[in-house]
Parts: C-alpha cells; structure tokens; sequence
C-alpha cells in the first residue's frame, strides 16, 4: 500500500518553510499543511501537489474566496471539529478533519468521524499508536485517509506500520531538512518489498570442516516459504529456508534462520549486506519468501557456535555468475527451490535447482561498488 508524505509549515516564516517545502517536494512528499498567512505560497507549488487549509468561523471567508479564485481542485479544507455549518459553506471542496486526540471521548470521536470525512489527521498527545490502531481498524470500511501528525521520522515509520497496513499518510513537521529525509527513506524502505529471486543451478557440495556457525533468532514468525540469503561473495547468495521444517529430533524453530558461516553476508534492507559477526540484537536483516517478497525484521538473539560446515557452490542460469554459502553441514539445513519447496542442503547434488539472489551492480554495504570485487 502507498503512503503519502505531507508536511506541516504552519508555524515557520516564508523564507524557511520555502526552504523546507522545497526539499520535501523534490524528494517525494505529495501534500503540505499551510496556514492562512501562507496562503500564496501555493502560487510556487506545484499544481499536483494537496494543499491542506485549516478552517474556522472566523477565517473562513478568506479562504473560501482565495480557493474560489484559484479555481483548483488540490484545495483540501480541514475544520477543528464537526461544525455542520462549515461542511455546508465548503459543500464544494474537498473537506477534512483535524482533531487533537488525548482521551477516550476524542479516540471514539475521531472514529464517528472517519465515517463522513475523506481525510482525518490526528494529532496525538501521548505517545502511543494503540488508540491509531482502532481507528484504522474501523474506517477500513470508508477507504479514507487516516493521518498521524508526527515531529520525527522514527514516528512516522512506525506509524506506518501499525496494524500491519499502518497509516495511510503522516503529516510531518519538523525543522530539518534531515527528517524530511529519513522520514522519506525509513517509509521507501518498508515499502520496497520485492526481490528478484532467480534459480542457482547447484555446482556441487564439499564439507570443508569445523567452523563458526551463526543462528538469526528474529522477534517474528516467519513463514514455511521464508528465509534470508546468505553468501561469501559481493555477487549474491543463496536462500537459506527458516526451520519451519520437519526435524525428526526437536521442535521447530519458526523465528530462525540456521544462517551459516559467521564470515558470511545477509541481505539487509537497502540492498545491503552485513557479516554475520557484525550482527546484534536489534539489527535489521530482510526476510526473503520464495516469489521474492521481502521484510525487514529485527534481530532479537544471535546464536554462535562450532558445527561441521558445508560449501555449497551454485551459478546463476541467467548471469553465469557464480555465488556460494557456507552453512551448518548437517541435514535439517534447507535451502529453498521454486514454488516453496525446500531441499535438504546434505543431500544437494551437482544440476539441481535452488533459489538465490544475484546482488545489482552500483549498492553494496552502502557504498558504490565494481561487481568484480569479491569482499568488503
């Protein structure tokens, strides 16, 4: 699901909340909050762009005759409350709610209004996202846009998460030019959620002996189908499936990746990786499912031990270009193939067929990258 990015200049003088809103359009953002004093800033915004205008009794002349003038429909009017007599002045324009949420009475109020408004933002008093989550909850229904006003980007991600769908827009206002960006770039990043996964045509298996095996123990159950993909090289790796999977002698472990060697990548979100010595509770590491779709979770333990280890060596039927991971050298390991099957990493033979990821040239650990260099 899209979210829109908004932001709220209502409090800053021309010269920086020009300074601000220019940066948030050339990086994304698709609506800005004005106050009545910067009502002809929109001159200088692009037409494409929401405009949302904060109403009352006494200014609402003024700006039902500024929208009449402008004869543009990007105009979104928001009122403080309920106000029959607003909705009946701008019963031409696009209308809106913008309500002060700090106790039960406005949690249910905000809900009653998310049946007749098409936008509802909501500033919160108390940091919490419980009272979001009912409102997103029961305006499913009304496919209106729920809005959290926040101060940092750290708020707006995770608002944009709850309940799974998260909000549908964050309204931000921020002094930095900073924020606009982390909060532009933490909301692409959730949002990026495919790879292309490809086949590996397996070259074959070698137990190579002792070594230093990691565990990703993540705080989230991850499906049969998921894994993450882990490799020696800058090139890619190798979709090393969750233990979802029948172990004959213990119970199953659906937060774990038996990840492999502790020299080795996993894919991280951005497209980058880091070594699994690096890793620590609280990283963040994608997910990988068998058609591609991805999810950042977070690390909660990480599990290091001495076990047997096992090379697998397999080649991309499309690029030719060669990847291997080291994992655990024991049966229970599974690699995922296509349609979600997996394959017992042991009993892999030279020609068949398993799921990796080739890495793109140009991102790697953050930085640029030639394809050819194999190590950090």
């Amino acid at each position: 699901m899209e979210k829109e990015l908004w932001l709220d200049i209502t409090d800053k003088n021309e010269k920086k909340g020009y300074e601000l809103l220019n940066y948030a359009l050339n990086t994304g953002y698709t609506g800005v909050y004005l106050d009545q004093k910067q009502m002809n800033l929109s001159e200088k915004i692009p037409k494409n762009i929401k405009i949302f205008l904060r109403v009352n009794q006494e200014n609402k002349n003024d700006i039902r005759k500024y929208i009449q003038e402008h004869k543009e429909n990007r105009f979104v009017v928001l009122f403080d409350d309920q106000d029959k007599g607003l909705d009946e002045f701008f019963k031409n324009n696009e209308t809106g709610i913008y309500i002060s949420l700090n106790d039960r009475e406005s949690m249910e109020k905000s809900i009653r209004l998310s049946e007749f408004y098409k936008t509802i933002i909501i500033q919160f008093e108390s940091v919490t996202n419980i009272p979001l989550e009912l409102i997103l909850a029961y305006s499913q229904q009304y496919k209106n846009t729920i809005c959290k006003r926040i101060q940092n980007s750290e708020d707006g991600w995770i608002a944009s998460m709850t309940m799974e769908m998260g909000s549908q827009a964050v309204l931000l206002k921020t002094d930095t030019i900073e924020e606009i960006k982390n909060l532009k770039e933490k909301v692409e990043a959730l949002l990026s959620n495919s790879i292309e996964v490809e086949e590996l045509e397996v070259e074959g298996i070698q137990h190579i002996g002792m070594g230093d095996r990691v565990c990703i123990d993540t705080i989230s159950k991850l499906d049969a189908d998921e894994g993450m993909i882990i490799g020696s090289t800058s090139n890619g790796g190798i979709l090393v499936s969750s233990e979802n999977h029948y172990l004959p002698y213990m119970d199953l472990r659906p937060f774990r990746v038996n990840a492999g060697a502790i020299h080795s990548y996993v894919l991280c979100p951005d497209n980058k990786t880091k070594y699994l010595s690096e890793l620590k509770v609280g990283d963040e590491v994608l997910t990988v499912n068998s058609q591609g779709k991805v999810r950042a979770v977070s690390v909660g333990r990480i599990k290091m031990e001495k076990r047997p280890m096992l090379l697998i060596k397999a080649i991309s039927k499309k690029t030719q270009k060669q990847v291997n991971a080291i994992v655990q050298d024991d049966w229970h390991i599974r690699i995922l193939s296509s349609k979600g099957s997996v394959k017992n990493s042991v009993l892999l033979q030279a020609g068949d067929l398993v799921l990796g990821y080739i890495m793109k040239a140009g991102r790697h650990l953050g930085v640029a990258i030639d394809e050819t260099i194999m190590e950090k």
